[in-house]
């Protein structure tokens, strides 16, 4: 088994210390009224220790933000709806350690040109998609083809959008961001759609109003601390 370097045990301990105080204070789970209960930036360290040391360190950092999310889900759950959430080990934990392997295969994507064409149209689909559930949800649109059509433009738009923003040097950092957040908001709603918790176009709708303002959050502050790791030679060769 490879022994953690004393660079990973030092880091592992930096964002462990921030996943904690994050987690148990406002500033990393901002209460807003949603079935979910709270919007989150915690995922921001699992993407760091993703793109610093690899996908298994990301998912480790990941299980951290997992636990949190549980152990506030048994002590102080911000409603019912995130109680019921949360005190699933599957739903708290298995989203959480996927973060790190998205965020570090992004950032790995990412850095070559085809990989951000690749990563735009994704995005666009999924906005695309998304769009045309929240518009079934309330109701504007009756059926697939209007709707489909109607939010078409509002896909392509996303992926010329994420195109623009994966043109300049910190790409890769934002890429791993952006997949890193996405991972942790439809991995939580497709489970909580699964168990039943909430019909597909109501978490369709949570998924849109979290994760659009979380991934951009997240690119932001990722952004800034991965560059402000790199002025101190905290990255890796290559990184």
């Amino acid at each position: 088994m490879k022994k953690l370097s004393l660079r990973q045990v030092v880091l592992a301990g930096i964002l462990g210390a921030l996943i904690a105080a994050l987690g148990f204070t406002p500033l990393g789970m901002i209460p807003v009224p949603t079935p979910a209960g709270s919007a989150t930036i915690l995922h921001v360290p699992v993407i760091l220790g993703a793109i610093l040391e690899g996908p298994l360190f990301g998912a480790s950092v990941g299980f951290l933000f997992g636990a949190v999310s549980f152990w506030r889900a048994l002590v102080a759950p911000a409603n019912p709806i995130a109680q019921v959430m949360f005190t699933d080990p599957f739903t708290a934990f298995v989203p959480r350690i996927l973060i790190g392997l998205a965020a570090y295969y992004a950032f790995f994507v990412a850095r070559r040109p085809r990989g951000r064409v690749t990563i735009g149209i994704l995005s666009g689909i999924l906005v695309w998609d998304l769009g045309y559930r929240m518009a079934v949800h309330y109701g504007w649109v009756g059926g697939p083809w209007p709707g489909y059509l109607f939010f078409l433009p509002l896909g392509i738009a996303a992926a010329w959008l994420t195109l623009r923003v994966l043109s300049g040097d910190g790409a890769p950092v934002v890429a791993a961001a952006i997949a890193g957040s996405a991972t942790n908001t439809v991995g939580v709603m497709g489970l909580v759609v699964l168990r039943g918790i909430l019909p597909l176009p109501a978490a369709s709708v949570v998924a849109v109003v979290h994760g659009i303002p979380e991934a951009l959050v997240a690119a932001v502050l990722t952004l800034l601390l991965y560059g402000a790791l790199s002025a101190q030679r905290w990255t890796r060769g290559g990184n």
